[in-house]
């Protein structure tokens, strides 16, 4: 049932200031979970984008899906990736403006985040239509930082489940934990640099440049530093599990299994995890967290069971959320490049240019509003 403070504040309500009455909980301790265990697995902690990627070499192989396969199989794969983009990946930007907006609070505290930050954008906007060139390079800084941003929101997604599940872990062991996934960031990062083949030559019609390459010294110690932190980290759930017979708990073990796939794999592989993962992982998880936090901030009462807490999620305030961010994003990533090519400018270069903005804004304001050591953001986002 949803709580009758939710259900009046509307979709866009304003966040409640007092405490809601608590309802007899089902369960002792934080609630494990996102939103639910089904809705969290297919769409939080990777099961969706596995799922896809299985399904995918079952019935067409190491190939991505595309227009000149014939099969139903690879007809329903295509459209599920690209349909999982738009309502997932597009939109899940959108989610970062209505965070920043959402209350009087977070418009005060992110006041630079949604003024100066926003309108840099704007420059950067007009530079990419009139200097050749630019778009490229601006795509080309997109795709070297977006591995880091993708692994940035799962660490923090892998500790939430942690915390949910009572995994304590103290400073020493979460730097080890972050240093091990940012292994994997400097070393993909650092590959790309450096060998031409794992960089590419085009975007959607937008040529992209090669800032390298970086003298192959630099690819062996990432290599030797991310094997270096692999076994670290290997170390470390092994002392939990033996020393204090807890181990790490499998939603954030999927997530790290995930996005150390995405950044690992290669040739096929990784185009094929591209393919799904930016929606069924990385862009899901993003609303899913988003959505939560949005009707914990307008009055969810603490103590809800799973189904009363997925219907609120399912229900009026959740799909009117989730209408306006995918709406959202589909004026920012279809609407603005139709519109200009409506007066010339060619449709990939202003997506492409569109992409360089929202990301550029959208990384660093994610940056500053979700973190777990803020006091406000970590009560409603472990409640």
């Amino acid at each position: 049932m949803v709580s009758s403070s939710i259900a009046s504040s509307g979709a866009l309500g304003q966040p409640s200031d007092g405490q809601s009455e608590a309802i007899p909980a089902a369960h002792s301790g934080p609630y494990p979970w996102i939103i639910s265990p089904i809705f969290d697995f297919i769409f939080v902690f990777g099961g969706g984008a596995i799922a896809l990627l299985v399904l995918n070499y079952v019935y067409l192989g190491w190939r991505v899906p595309d227009g000149v396969m014939t099969s139903p199989a690879a007809w329903w794969l295509m459209t599920v990736g690209f349909l999982s983009q738009h309502i997932f990946a597009d939109s899940h930007n959108s989610a970062t403006y209505l965070r920043i907006w959402g209350s009087d609070e977070d418009r005060a505290r992110f006041k630079f985040h949604r003024t100066w930050l926003a309108y840099s954008t704007i420059p950067m906007f007009i530079m990419g239509l009139t200097i050749p060139g630019l778009v490229g390079a601006f795509v080309y800084i997109y795709l070297i930082t977006v591995y880091w941003h993708y692994v940035a929101q799962a660490f923090g997604i892998a500790l939430i489940y942690c915390y949910k599940r009572g995994y304590m872990l103290n400073n020493a062991e979460k730097e080890i934990f972050r240093w091990f996934l940012f292994s994997i960031v400097g070393y993909t990062t650092i590959r790309f640099l450096t060998y031409r083949e794992f960089s590419p030559r085009s975007w959607f019609g937008v040529d992209i440049p090669f800032w390298g390459p970086l003298p192959e010294v630099f690819f062996f110690i990432a290599r030797f530093a991310c094997v270096g932190m692999t076994i670290a980290f290997v170390v470390l759930l092994a002392r939990k599990y033996f020393k204090e017979n807890k181990m790490m708990p499998w939603p954030s073990l999927m997530v790290v299994a995930t996005v150390a796939g995405l950044g690992l794999s290669q040739d096929a592989a990784n185009s094929m995890f591209w393919f799904y993962v930016p929606g069924f992982f990385h862009g899901s998880q993003y609303l899913a967290v988003c959505m939560a936090y949005y009707i914990k901030e307008r009055g969810m009462p603490q103590g809800m069971d799973t189904w009363n807490i997925t219907k609120s999620a399912l229900g009026s305030p959740g799909m009117k959320y989730l209408g306006l961010v995918i709406l959202s994003g589909c004026f920012f990533y279809v609407g603005i490049p139709h519109f200009f090519m409506q007066i010339g400018q060619p449709y990939s270069l202003v997506a492409g240019l569109v992409l360089a903005c929202v990301n550029y804004h959208h990384f660093v304001t994610d940056a500053a509003i979700w973190r777990l050591r803020d006091p406000r953001c970590r009560k409603i986002l472990l409640a």
